[in-house]
């Protein structure tokens, strides 16, 4: 099984006190949409902020070799905006936490199975995905080396500086990190978080929330 950050409910209040089903991001914590651009499956930027303008962005990291989570996600989210009267306005950012590995066909292919609308977003460097995590408020996310492994690709007796140099490519890891859906408003800022796992009716009770604030509205207008 993929290793998997949970976390904890996001502020003190009550799920009585919130018009969300997921996970309610409190006034004192919102952060907006990331003000990032990565490289997407057709080799074009994509910014998240600009290119998404008006719609409802769900920013999900995840890694084509993940054997369960992400997999189970993104078929739940498919699901949900796939539901007769689902709001049209939803963009799916999957963003992967393994650049070395999910090249632009491999990502493409892998979503493909869930949904060809869905947006696959590759980080130009680790260190803009660490950006990433922190803009998002997200665990880091960590490769997970066999460190028993021998031959050819070896890891044994390696320091940490030593993997961190290499080329992963070709060598077998896992990787923790968070599994969290970030939902974003239309006037881009993220009311409500969704980890795994999640039902499918806390989605489909706020994707039409967060879908009817306007761009334009301040921030009170989501909580």
């Amino acid at each position: 099984m993929a290793a998997v950050l949970a976390l904890a409910a996001c502020g003190s209040g009550s799920a009585s006190e919130s018009r969300y089903e997921g996970l309610a991001v409190p006034a004192s914590q919102l952060r907006q949409v990331p003000d990032m651009a990565f490289a997407d499956t057709d080799g074009n930027e994509m910014h998240l902020a600009a290119d998404t303008q008006g719609q409802v962005r769900l920013v999900y990291q995840m890694f084509t070799n993940c054997p369960d989570v992400c997999g189970v996600q993104l078929a739940q989210l498919a699901s949900v905006l796939n539901r007769p009267g689902a709001p049209t306005n939803v963009a799916v950012l999957a963003v992967t936490v393994d650049p070395d590995r999910d090249s632009p066909d491999v990502l493409r292919a892998y979503l493909d199975q869930f949904s060809d609308d869905f947006v696959g977003l590759i980080p130009h460097s680790e260190q803009q995905l660490t950006d990433l995590q922190n803009e998002l408020g997200a665990l880091a996310s960590i490769k997970i080396f066999d460190t028993t492994t021998t031959g050819a690709h070896g890891m044994t007796g390696m320091d940490h500086d030593d993997m961190s140099a290499m080329d992963h490519s070709d060598v077998d890891y896992d990787i923790a990190h968070d599994a969290r859906v970030f939902a974003y408003a239309p006037n881009g800022y993220g009311y409500a978080q969704y980890p795994h796992p999640t039902r499918q009716t806390q989605f489909d009770h706020d994707l039409p929330i967060l879908a009817g604030i306007e761009p334009n509205a301040p921030a009170e207008a989501g909580l």
